[in-house]
């Protein structure tokens, strides 16, 4: 990762941030003729969209031959590079970082002005501006950067937290993870599930992949007290088993980057109730086993479809199962054909 600062006769500094940590003064100067990408950021957002924007712009790099570049525009961006950096630095070096605003000689491009339908960077390939910046912002599709799912879990830490309070995913464990996001979705248009659903979807999947193994549940979320309600439920399942999840659950209370690292090596099978959670799809997409359950948000009452701002096929792998209430009596819970 290397920070670019701007001189006023338009020679550029390179500083590598090895050099910045090391509080080195040595810098070199030379004229640039590098060709960049860089993006509107989102970057008061939380960590699922940082890690979107970043991997999105890193891929759209490549196919245009250009640096990824990350301005600093405000302490939002700041603290959105060190969160990033946190749990997936290898990600973040790929990146050229600028400690300013962006020049008012850099005029931004409209591109993905919709945070979760596919914009084809193809149609950026004829740009041949030095600084190319993007005005959109969010990149909430799979589709920017495809087949790079082995490529960005090398780049995560290597986790420091022992998670001694929860289940490990070994052979005679089998560890589903479910995520909950309701705090600040409640009220705005995106869909936050009901209790009954989030149950019935836990049954579904503990049916669906039922093993001969300890079958254990981990919840993640952003609404504590939720969780804590939830674990006091108990599922039936169809083999009139009745399984307590307060005797077979767990409650994690892990910062966001240490949750996502646990999904890494813990979590066999995600469900992720709020379709529209950014943090339940990373969950998703880093996992363990790479199994993952989603409500489908084509059957609830999201606003972002019929506001023409989110296309189901551009942000849910092909591979992930969607589930959702079967119309006969709107109570079992089945996947969507």
């Amino acid at each position: 990762m290397l920070l670019k600062t701007w001189e006023k006769d338009d020679i550029i500094q390179l500083i590598s941030i090895g050099m910045l940590r090391n509080s080195t003064s040595n810098r070199k100067k030379h004229e640039d003729d590098q060709k960049y990408l860089s993006s509107n950021l989102a970057a008061s957002s939380r960590l699922g969209n940082h890690i979107f924007e970043l991997s999105a712009l890193l891929a759209m790099s490549r196919k245009l031959k250009r640096k990824p570049a990350f301005f600093i525009q405000d302490h939002y961006h700041d603290q959105m590079l060190n969160d990033t950096d946190v749990l997936i630095p290898g990600l973040v070096d790929h990146f050229l970082i600028i400690n300013q605003t962006l020049p008012a000689s850099i005029f931004p491009v409209e591109f993905n002005m919709k945070c979760c339908i596919f914009d084809n960077p193809e149609r950026l390939m004829n740009n041949t501006d030095q600084y190319l910046h993007i005005k959109g912002m969010h990149f909430q599709s799979w589709k920017y950067f495809p087949r790079m799912r082995n490529e960005l879990i090398g780049y995560l830490r290597e986790p420091t937290n022992s998670f001694d309070s929860l289940p490990k995913s070994n052979k005679s464990t089998f560890v589903t993870c479910v995520h909950v996001r309701r705090t600040d979705f409640v009220g705005t248009g995106s869909h936050v599930p009901e209790k009954d659903f989030i149950i019935s979807s836990m049954k579904f999947v503990e049916e669906k992949e039922k093993r001969n193994m300890r079958m254990r549940t981990v919840l993640f979320g952003d609404d504590l007290s939720y969780l804590e309600m939830l674990i006091n439920e108990t599922i039936v399942l169809k083999n009139g088993r009745r399984k307590v999840l307060k005797n077979e659950a767990y409650i994690s209370k892990d910062s966001p980057s240490d949750s996502l690292l646990y999904s890494r090596y813990h979590c066999d099978v995600v469900l992720f109730s709020a379709p529209h959670s950014t943090f339940g799809w990373w969950m998703g997409y880093f996992s363990k086993g790479n199994q993952v359950y989603y409500t489908d948000i084509k059957y609830t009452n999201d606003t972002s479809i019929p506001q023409g701002l989110f296309n189901p096929d551009d942000y849910f792998p092909p591979h992930w199962t969607p589930v959702k209430y079967d119309n006969v009596d709107n109570a079992t819970v089945i996947e969507t054909l």
